[in-house]
Formats: structure tokens, C-alpha cells, sequence
């Protein structure tokens, strides 16, 4: 995880256990989609966040930030 942390530059916002480990809860930088109107039709904006959940296998037992392994990453939104 702290593999993950340094080369993305993102950070958890959120953990829960889980039977394997650990999966994290990692969000990234919003983005504006903007749909521009014409005649009677309005302009639309839509903010996105990409979601990420890094989930991760305990490797030494230690619970350090070097100590989780990323397993699996699912993400959703913008990424």
C-alpha cells in the first residue's frame, strides 16, 4: 500500500476489514463534465469522482503501511 500511495500520490480516505486483509477506500481528483444548451435546452454539468477499492493481503503481519499488498483493485467513476 505504500507502494501505491507513493507512485499515485493518493491517500485512503477510508479502510474496512476484510477476510484476505484490508481493502481501502482511495478517491481521486473530480472532474466537470459539461453538456453545453442550445435553444430551449439548458446546459448540464455533472460532477464525477473517481472511486477506487484497493484491497490488500496482510504480508508480515506487522500492520504497517508497507505491510499491505495490493491484491485487487476495483475501480469506478472518472479514472
Amino acid at each position: 500500500m505504500a507502494d501505491f500511495m507513493r507512485r499515485t500520490s493518493l491517500t485512503p480516505s477510508d479502510m474496512y476489514p476484510t477476510s484476505s486483509g484490508r481493502t481501502f477506500v482511495v478517491y481521486g481528483p473530480a472532474s466537470t463534465i459539461i453538456v453545453p444548451g442550445r435553444g430551449f435546452v439548458p446546459t448540464v454539468a455533472a460532477h464525477r469522482q473517481c472511486k477506487m477499492l484497493v484491497e490488500t493481503i496482510d504480508a508480515d503481519g506487522k500492520g504497517s503501511a508497507d505491510s499491505w499488498h495490493v491484491s485487487l483493485i476495483t475501480r469506478s467513476g472518472p479514472c
